[in-house]
């Protein structure tokens, strides 16, 4: 969607998506809407932004990255434990990515052992995924695309002419016998001024595997606080201040992607993230000219641990950042998004017995999106961005690097309901703050060049009566991309280059919503197959298909299915073992025993068939010292919410 604004063109429809995101009840009210106005996304790609959305989190207790991402082909996620779980879209893993929160942008990469992110799943709205490198507002670096968080606002939970309310849940796992509850109370404290406040906490135990093997040291403590008011002062501003803090404190594997080894003994961690996120919207109805959207951001990201093999380390990763940018809308249907974008970096890592170091970098960058219709039927859209990258490494070189990232693409609609678009887009990122837990070695070369990306599209959609169909073809050839050589020295590697093709079908008839997708992603590093071997590039991952169900057996009732099904991977690279292909079942049901909606009772049971499996996404067998995990087996999940 640009920037909140709707259009009437059929053919760049966000049906597709609602084939994954949408649910029974809403299913026939929105057929009879998207035959009259869609939302228009001007993106190169072959959909609209992948949209996952509250109801689908909460129908699937989702409560890590993998519940989160279950349903989207293009995303995979790997490590076992959540601590562990990193995300892959097109094989590409997320530090290619632009990946926010609010606007916020996590760019701290904190330990290649474990994921970057960590988030709640309890506190989100929706979740965007926009696969390759595309439109100039993804934000700086999008080498592989972005995805974008967005928690909730008081008046998403308040429902009717409700003025305040409180929603207690909790909830019962019972693969790691563990436990989840959260209280938030939300609503107006004044007539034109809202508030959330959510604490959430979490005691999982460690979980077992489809072959009934406990894996050692997975369990974890969460703790989670989440404030934010909301301003709404005339209709055309509106003010939101947020904070989101996540502790998470366990005795695990010191590289809790890797089962234990001599080089693998378990240490007490303890990771903490807080986010504080302040946005102004000003939007007046008589000014076309005018929709200014300023988002400015601070996230502090820490690992600790404690009494490890080198004795006690602790890394940080602080950014601070600001988004100012404006849309103007001409004839009542063209528009352009223009703004400016600034960061500020800082990555440290200090013991009592090694010292401390410091990298310091700073991200500036300017840019302008325009969508414009050439005539009823045939939308261009054309923007670019001009980044400026500034690193200081601890102990190392500085860099300056700098460059311009263009894209254009066309959309035209055939026939009504079908259309067929191609488009070109590129994205520049130089040198950032390195790996935080790295920063005592693996310093940069100090010919090191920035890396630029080159997607390529091309898809059709079509429409028509509830049926959905869609097919994107793509090729991403990421030039000069940076990883660690076999001196220990970050330098450019290559040319990492993904091959693949997305194809998604959605049916919605009365009360049953169905969808079928499928992704192939094939990343090679200079012509060899990329697997996994903790660089932070990506790796290959099988092909992927995903079945989704939805079906609402009666008012207040929803039942459904969800499969992910991933095809034996046998081109790997040297020195790697082949990837055992998988078919993991989920299913849910929702029940509403109580008219006005006060009491939601959810049962949940992932990987029903209690599968043994890796994840194509997750660190593979390389020897007896680095061997990764299975993911856990069946797990039961039940769940009471009670909102008053």
């Amino acid at each position: 969607m640009i920037q909140g604004r709707t259009f009437p063109l059929t053919f760049l429809s966000v049906a597709v998506s609602a084939a994954l995101v949408m649910n029974p009840a809403q299913a026939q009210s929105e057929n009879e809407l998207i035959d009259e106005t869609m939302v228009v996304t001007g993106r190169i790609s072959s959909l609209p932004d992948i949209v996952i959305d509250a109801d689908q989190l909460q129908k699937r207790q989702a409560n890590d990255l993998s519940d989160i991402f279950r349903t989207d082909p293009e995303v995979s996620i790997g490590g076992g434990s959540s601590v562990s779980q990193k995300i892959y879209v097109r094989g590409l893993e997320d530090t290619m990515l632009n990946v926010s929160i609010d606007g916020a942008t996590q760019s701290g990469y904190i330990y290649h052992h474990q994921g970057q992110l960590s988030i709640e799943p309890e506190l989100l709205q929706q979740v965007e995924v926009s696969a390759g490198a595309g439109r100039a507002t993804d934000g700086a670096g999008a080498l592989g695309g972005a995805i974008r968080f967005k928690t909730k606002d008081p008046s998403d939970l308040l429902w009717g002419d409700q003025r305040y309310g409180a929603l207690v849940k909790a909830g019962y796992y019972d693969n790691t016998e563990g436990y989840k509850t959260s209280l938030s109370g939300y609503g107006y404290l004044t007539d034109t001024i809202s508030a959330l406040a959510t604490l959430s906490y979490s005691d999982l135990d460690n979980f077992t595997d489809g072959n009934g093997d406990e894996q050692a040291h997975t369990g974890a403590e969460n703790k989670v606080g989440f404030v934010k008011l909301v301003g709404e002062f005339t209709e055309s501003q509106k003010l939101t201040l947020s904070y989101d803090r996540r502790e998470d404190e366990a005795f695990r594997y010191h590289r809790p992607q890797w089962v234990e080894s001599f080089k693998n003994v378990p240490i007490n961690q303890e990771m903490i993230r807080e986010t504080y996120t302040g946005n102004y919207l000003f939007d007046p109805a008589n000014n076309s000219w005018l929709a200014l959207d300023v988002t400015v951001y601070g996230t502090e990201t820490s690992l600790e641990h404690i009494d490890g093999p080198w004795g006690d380390y602790l890394g940080e990763a602080k950014s601070y950042g600001a988004d100012i940018r404006n849309t103007s809308t001409f004839a009542g249907k063209h528009n352009v998004t223009y703004g400016v974008e600034y960061r500020d970096d800082e990555g440290t890592l200090g013991s009592p017995i090694y010292g401390s170091d410091k990298d310091s970098g700073k991200v500036k960058g300017v840019y302008a999106q325009g969508d414009i219709y050439l005539i009823d039927t045939l939308l261009l859209s054309l923007g670019g961005r001009y980044d400026e990258y500034e690193l200081q490494e601890s102990n190392g070189p500085s860099f300056d690097h700098s460059g311009f990232s263009p894209n254009a693409s066309l959309t035209y609609e055939v026939l009504p309901g079908l259309s067929v678009y191609g488009g070109y887009a590129e994205a520049v990122r130089g040198a950032q703050v390195r790996e935080i837990f790295k920063l005592d070695g693996s310093n940069s070369s100090e010919d090191r060049k920035e890396e630029r990306a080159k997607n390529t599209e091309l898809g059709v959609n079509w429409l028509r009566d509830g049926l959905s169909v869609s097919a994107t073809a793509y090729v991403t050839k990421v030039e000069d991309v940076v990883g660690e050589t076999e001196q220990r020295e970050l330098d450019n590697l290559g040319e990492l280059e993904t091959k693949g093709f997305t194809a998604r079908v959605g049916y919605h008839w009365q009360a049953v919503s169905t969808s079928l997708s499928y992704n192939q992603s094939r990343p090679e590093l200079n012509g060899e197959p990329l697997n996994d071997d903790t660089k932070g590039i990506g790796t290959a991952i099988g092909d992927t298909w995903v079945a989704d169900i939805g079906y609402q057996v009666f008012d207040g009732l929803d039942i459904g299915y969800n499969g992910r099904y991933v095809t034996r991977l046998t081109d790997v690279a040297e020195g790697y073992d082949e990837k055992a292909g998988y078919a993991v079942h989920d299913i849910y049901a929702q029940w509403l025993p109580v008219a006005n909606q006060d009491l939601t009772l959810t049962l949940t049971i992932k990987n029903l068939l209690d599968k043994a499996y890796r994840s194509h996404a997750s660190y593979g067998n390389n020897g007896e010292v680095a061997q990764g995990t299975l993911e856990p087996g069946r797990d039961i999940r039940f769940n009471v919410a009670y909102g008053f």
